[in-house]
């Protein structure tokens, strides 16, 4: 046996015990921790799961809220309209519980496009300075509406896409111009509440494509809804 051979045989019971201290005096505390990590972050994870199903919860008590607001409106307007109530485009009109104004589509996009025209910036700069001046502490509802002809040509998947653009472009609009976040609901209809029968392309159909803002006070609700006289009216 040659004295290398004997050198390295008699190393064999230093490494292996060597080995033997890696292995029992220091995996339990690695194993141990990286349990610990792990139990650590699966209860962060437990806790945000927890923090997004509140969340959600409460946005969808937010939403309903809001639908309910929204149906109470509509119904409110189309009771007005059937009182005879004078509604004028492009004029805030008062009722019990909110102000309301309706905004042809051609004053503020080109046809199939969500994008502001110049006028239609314009336009939408001088609705955020009455809404501050005006409605400062009410909560402004925006609707999106558009006809009933099937999208051929445009980017938008059908009408309702196009009619949640066009409302998300004016309510991003009002907060350029200066009004709280905050105060902003944005709501659409796309084709589904036409003012008018859509039977008609020159003129009925070009009535439906609007922008509708209400001007909903926070206090009193909308309980009653009955409507009172409209500010343009002739009497």
């Amino acid at each position: 046996m040659t004295r290398t051979t004997r050198k390295f045989l008699s190393m064999l019971p230093l490494s292996a015990l060597l080995f033997a201290i890696t292995i029992t005096g220091c995996g339990p505390d690695a194993k141990t921790k990286k349990i610990e990590d792990l139990t650590a972050e699966n209860d962060q994870l437990k806790k945000d799961l927890e923090d997004k199903e509140r969340a959600l919860q409460d946005a969808m008590v937010r939403e309903g809220d809001a639908k309910g607001t929204i149906d109470q409106l509509n119904r409110a307007l189309a009771e007005a309209r059937n009182a005879g109530s004078k509604v004028k485009d492009g004029e805030w009109t008062a009722f019990n519980s909110f102000d309301f104004l309706s905004v042809p589509g051609s004053v503020l996009f080109e046809s199939g496009k969500a994008d502001l025209t110049a006028s239609g910036r314009a336009k939408l700069q001088q609705i955020a300075s009455e809404i501050r001046s005006r409605f400062a502490d009410r909560d402004i509802y925006v609707f999106g509406h558009t006809d009933d002809q099937p999208i051929k040509k445009s980017k938008w998947k059908d009408n309702w896409e196009l009619g949640a653009h066009r409302s998300l472009t004016a309510v991003r609009a009002l907060h350029e111009a200066g009004v709280d976040y905050g105060t902003l609901v944005q709501a659409n209809c796309g084709e589904h509440r036409p003012k008018i029968p859509n039977n008609n392309a020159e003129k009925n159909r070009s009535q439906n494509r609007r922008v509708e803002f209400y001007a909903v006070k926070r206090k009193g609700g909308l309980a009653d809804t009955a409507v009172t006289k409209s500010k343009n009216s002739d009497e």
